[in-house]
């Protein structure tokens, strides 16, 4: 059924107003909220101390009723990429990350100063091993998109592997008047991320990450 006009004018104008970037984190999120910032600076995560970070779509929720704002008027889109390849753009992020500013992950950043990446699996492995409050790598990107009867909850998912033209087309969708980059200004400079995995590490990736592969399809 086609939509009148008018009510997909509407539609986009309501949509400009209220989109949600919920970000995954290592999975291409600075180049995303550089292409949609006049929209993003909108948001209410950017105004409301208590849902800056990257939280979950049920934190979202929690953090959202308390302020009066209706999450489900809003668009959500996230972006989600291979399992196996955000574990190494996490590992080589913390090890950069000497003045522990950016990642807000202490803990982890100080252990992987002397890990190589078959250290970082072997702790990745280990549930009692040290770790900082968030444990945003020991969550499934899944954990991120869904409500608490665990359905996915966000209205779009587009894949690091292919974001220009996820981003290009979710744009033409909404309306929006923004050029998207046909490359990424800081894509990682590490190898391919097969290099860096054994037989132990890519099983350990598939049974930790099983929901998000099962969901998105993604193979070693």
């Amino acid at each position: 059924m086609l939509v009148p006009q008018n009510t997909r004018q509407g539609l986009f104008r309501r949509l400009k107003k209220n989109i949600l970037f919920l970000h995954v984190p290592k999975c291409g999120g600075s180049f995303v909220e550089q292409t949609f910032l006049p929209w993003i600076l909108k948001c209410p995560s950017r105004r409301l101390r208590e849902a800056r970070g990257h939280l979950t779509w049920c934190e979202y929720a929690g953090v959202f009723t308390r302020n009066g704002i209706d999450l489900g008027a809003m668009h959500v889109f996230t972006v989600v990429r291979n399992p196996w390849a955000w574990h190494v753009s996490w590992f080589h992020y913390l090890k950069q990350d000497l003045g522990r500013g950016r990642s807000g992950m202490p803990t982890e950043v100080d252990l992987f100063q002397d890990y190589d990446f078959s250290d970082y699996l072997r702790w990745l492995a280990d549930d009692d091993a040290p770790t900082s409050p968030s444990r945003y790598i020991r969550k499934q990107q899944i954990d991120y998109l869904t409500d608490e009867t665990g359905r996915i909850a966000v209205d779009r998912v587009l894949r690091q592997e292919c974001l220009c033209e996820d981003l290009q087309q979710m744009a033409s969708d909404l309306d929006l008047a923004v050029t998207v980059c046909d490359r990424r200004a800081n894509a990682s400079a590490h190898g391919h991320y097969r290099d860096y995995y054994d037989d132990f590490g890519i099983d350990l990736i598939a049974r930790r990450h099983r929901d998000d592969i099962a969901t998105f399809g993604y193979t070693f």
